[in-house]
């Protein structure tokens, strides 16, 4: 395989060059990563997949845009600024190497690798190249939570995080898959409790329960605050929120659309008879100015998908940090395999932790 000086091409990059991408993958996440390149300051000119027609009809919805059945043949034959990887959660750490070697900077749908052990190794490796890694956490880029950041002021010291994901992920897959797509879950409400718990989110202390394949619960004290998350892949209707709950009053977000709103605290006879009404008509507004907005922007799927994919674009072109940083990334990664001990979820990934 070809090599090339990530350093010296960096410097040929101006602010609004497009950057070059290529992406391996071609099913749901891939579309949607190739329908954001462009606005995120990108050109799709390769995509690779072992499912061709898949990758051809992918790459039609382009111009001039190569087609391969490997990423190996696609980064020799391409001269890449970044890589989008949007394969299942096996092949990952193989692409990465390859892109690695390439010296091609990678934007990896979550989760990077399987094991924290395996990501503290990637990143490493990356380093050595002057290379970005980056994993897809895109919910910690919404708009919603963003707001939630700077509203935080509002509801006093936080007590309760709580996350809820109802999913339709596993409709029609075997029972024995349903473990699986819960572990591929978890980064998402790990990755946002990172942004809001001080000091990051706890490796050791979490308590699981499991009532079925597929349903999965987790419990976290820590000091003056506990921790929760439900992935549920039976529950119905669909939903991906969260709750930061405060001492003056608690922050809703909404992951599906990519908006948050905040209710006060206070405690009244009255204000107990028009919560309803009140938390409906918070709702309704953020909602709806949520929707003028994505409207405006042709944002139809996956909000804070293209803030991460511009921002680490930009962090490309300038050699500054990932928007999600090595300690974050290995943060989550070692809280999820934490997770997936407890519970024991995904036998095959069991053995790869050491249990």
């Amino acid at each position: 395989m070809t090599h090339r000086s990530a350093a010296s091409d960096v410097r040929a990059l101006g602010p609004s060059t497009p950057l070059r991408a290529g992406l391996t993958g071609t099913g749901l996440m891939g579309y949607w990563h190739a329908a954001n390149i462009k606005a995120a300051g990108g050109r799709l000119v390769a995509v690779a997949d072992p499912d061709t027609e898949s990758a051809r009809r992918l790459a039609g919805r382009y111009r001039n845009v190569a087609v391969f059945s490997d990423d190996q043949q696609m980064l020799v034959e391409c001269d890449l600024d970044v890589l989008h990887v949007c394969t299942p959660l096996p092949s990952h750490r193989e692409i990465a190497e390859h892109a690695i070697e390439a010296g091609v900077d990678l934007l990896i749908e979550k989760p990077l690798v399987p094991t924290a052990a395996d990501t503290e190794q990637l990143l490493a490796r990356a380093v050595k190249r002057n290379l970005l890694v980056c994993p897809v956490h895109q919910f910690a880029f919404q708009t919603g939570v963003r707001k939630a950041r700077e509203q935080l002021a509002r509801i006093g010291r936080i007590v309760q995080i709580r996350g809820v994901f109802h999913s339709a992920g596993g409709a029609g897959s075997p029972v024995e898959r349903l473990d699986s797509i819960v572990a591929d879950i978890l980064p998402h409400p790990l990755s946002i409790m990172q942004i809001f718990v001080t000091g990051g989110v706890p490796c050791e202390e979490w308590v699981t329960a499991r009532a079925a394949p597929g349903e999965f619960f987790a419990i976290c004290e820590t000091p003056g605050m506990t921790l929760s998350v439900l992935v549920s892949m039976s529950a119905r209707p669909t939903e991906c929120s969260f709750r930061i709950v405060g001492t003056e009053g608690t922050i809703h977000l909404d992951l599906f659309h990519g908006f948050s709103f905040v209710v006060p605290g206070a405690v009244s006879k009255g204000r107990k008879i028009v919560h309803p009404f009140d938390l409906a008509g918070r709702r309704l507004s953020a909602a709806a100015l949520n929707l003028a907005r994505r409207t405006l922007r042709r944002e139809t799927a996956y909000p804070g998908l293209r803030e991460l994919i511009g921002l680490f674009y930009d962090a490309v072109r300038s050699r500054s940090d990932a928007p999600v940083s090595h300690e974050d990334t290995l943060c989550v990664a070692r809280a999820r395999d934490q997770l997936i001990r407890c519970a024991g979820l995904r036998a095959n990934q069991q053995e790869q932790l050491g249990s």
